[in-house]
């Protein structure tokens, strides 16, 4: 259908619109698709908040996964572990957002980053 779509456009050609198709609708290899079982009778709601923040560090991307393996999955500021209620910043502890060395980075809790952020501000 897609094709279709695209190929109506008079200046397409059909290698054109194969083109625009593949770019439009890349194709998604199975790794990056699959489904990973929950572990036993694991559920959200047993308190089993380690099992759940490890799970769930692994959705961040290559810089806030280290971090959170690095502070065991706990928050950088407050020292309380990670729930799938409240997402997961990056906090550059200098303040260079152009420093990415693995001691500058710690993972915090959004709202921990936010204090963090409201008590550094000087009030005229």
């Amino acid at each position: 259908r897609i094709w279709k779509v695209f190929n109506k456009e008079t200046k397409n050609t059909k290698e054109s619109t194969t083109k625009l198709v593949k770019k439009a609708l890349p194709r998604v290899p199975y790794s990056e698709n699959k489904f990973v079982n929950v572990t036993g009778e694991k559920s959200p709601y047993d308190n089993d908040i380690t099992y759940w923040s490890e799970r769930n560090s692994k959705l961040y991307d290559n810089e806030t996964s280290k971090a959170l393996k690095r502070q065991n999955h706990s928050c950088g500021h407050c020292g309380l572990k990670f729930i799938s209620e409240e997402r997961v910043h990056l906090h550059h502890a200098d303040g260079n957002h152009n420093n990415w060395k693995p001691k500058n980075l710690m993972a915090v809790h959004e709202s921990c980053h936010d204090y963090i952020h409201m008590s550094n501000r000087v009030i005229p």
